[in-house]
């Protein structure tokens, strides 16, 4: 018969562990079961900022979309703009070293850790 749990070993600081120590006792519950409940809790905290992050951008968009709309840009105005993005853009790039090749391998790097 095989195993329905996993053993797993990992260190914190004495601090951490008395502190949960001290929970486990106030809530009467082991330590697997309490650690068990932070998981979950994370789990949660994470996919609620997720979908924060995901409507704060779609609102940016919107915004944005809706000043473009009530103030459009000219075909000039929209060129100076890309140009002044794309200086900002290479300053940055320069200050944290990253060369042209190395924009594929970072934009997938990102797409992958931000996968489900």
């Amino acid at each position: 018969m095989s195993r329905t749990t996993q053993i797993l070993a990992f260190s914190v600081p004495p601090t951490v562990a008395k502190e949960i120590e001290t929970l486990a006792k106030r809530e009467r519950r082991t330590k697997s079961e309490l650690f068990r409940e932070m998981v979950r809790v994370y789990g949660r905290y994470r996919a609620q900022r997720e979908w924060h992050d995901q409507r704060w951008v779609e609102n940016l968009i919107a915004e944005v979309k809706a000043e473009q709309a009530a103030n459009p840009m000219s075909i000039e105005e929209m060129l100076k703009e890309s140009e002044r993005i794309a200086r900002y853009g290479a300053r940055q790039s320069k200050k944290l070293g990253i060369k042209p090749k190395d924009i594929n391998r970072i934009i997938h790097e990102y797409r992958r850790e931000r996968r489900p």
